[in-house]
């Protein structure tokens, strides 16, 4: 009697050893699962492989804090407008400002929070006119000279700002036979400012003349080089940019289901008090995520306007 008890206790033993993994496993499929359509420039091997790497570590930090499963995908415009029509992506991630606005503007999705960058975690930050030292006193000085900015012309948030101030200020409405333009490619990473030398870096080694850059940029660049900064460039005062803009946001597909939302906007507000989100932060030069609303984003939406009503090309 005794060598059967042993034996059934050792059986059930043995089956909750193998079944360990289960509870988890079947919670896996009862949790909601949605998608994260990310927009990318292309579909290269190198962004692919490091959006997978993220999507693997955000999701399961997302999985365990906020009780949902989200799924990255790398999607370029065309085919992310697509997506979005046709509901197969849940929340969005645009590139940069002015795409992320245009998004918003044609399908029904809304900003839910947005990046902040630096210690402070700063939400705003502002858009400079930066010049190589002792180039440029007067907005009169500027003709000829070599420009250079981060990213697509079309998208470039700094250049859509500058374009329209030069419109206004100069009656300039094509840039190009005013400037020679000197485009810096992108970094697509998880965040707005940087290209692996940047616009400024630019100035300091003499490919361009003037910069437009995000502040956050000239913050870092001052970090890493203050000398070269102090000596080499200068901000223009008269470039007036007295407005902070926030980063690009993340949208979520109106009428998806509310407490989800709230679930993973909760999870991301948290990331810069828990360490291993701090690390993930970090990770994608990011400091963390405060919310937003359509009415964060008007500033931009009446830049692009202004443009279009100006007949900038």
């Amino acid at each position: 009697m005794k060598i059967k008890t042993f034996l059934y206790a050792f059986i059930l033993f043995s089956g909750m050893i193998a079944l360990e993994g289960w509870p988890k496993a079947l919670l896996a499929e009862t949790l909601p699962s949605y998608t994260v359509g990310v927009m990318t420039k292309s579909y290269d091997e190198k962004r692919a492989k490091a959006l997978e790497k993220f999507d693997e570590i955000i999701g399961k930090y997302i999985e365990e804090r906020a009780g949902i499963i989200i799924r990255l995908k790398a999607l370029t415009y065309p085919d992310l407008a697509k997506a979005i029509e046709k509901g197969s992506v849940d929340f969005i991630w645009g590139y940069g400002l002015v795409v992320s606005t245009e998004l918003g503007q044609k399908f029904p999705i809304v900003p839910v929070v947005a990046p902040t960058l630096g210690e402070e975690r700063r939400g705003p930050y502002k858009r400079l006119a930066i010049a190589a030292k002792d180039s440029v006193s007067s907005p009169a000085d500027l003709k000829g000279k070599r420009l250079t900015y981060i990213g697509d012309e079309q998208w470039s948030f700094e250049l859509l700002l500058f374009k329209v101030w030069i419109a206004e200020k100069l009656g300039v409405k094509d840039i190009r036979q005013f400037f020679e333009l000197k485009v810096r490619g992108p970094d697509e990473g998880f965040f707005i400012p940087a290209s692996k030398r940047g616009a400024i870096y630019s100035l300091m080694i003499k490919e361009a003349d003037l910069a437009v850059a995000h502040e956050f940029e000239y913050i870092t660049q001052e970090k890493l080089t203050p000398h070269a900064v102090r000596e080499r460039i200068e901000i223009l005062p008269f470039f007036n940019s007295p407005v902070g803009y926030m980063e690009a946001p993340v949208f979520v597909r109106r009428g998806l289901n509310k407490r989800d939302v709230e679930k993973l906007v909760k999870a991301l507000m948290e990331m810069p008090s828990d360490p291993e989100g701090r690390q993930i932060l970090l990770s994608s030069k990011m400091s963390g995520f405060v919310k937003v609303t359509e009415q964060d984003y008007q500033p931009v939406r009446a830049l692009i306007a202004k443009k279009e009503g100006l007949g900038i090309k």
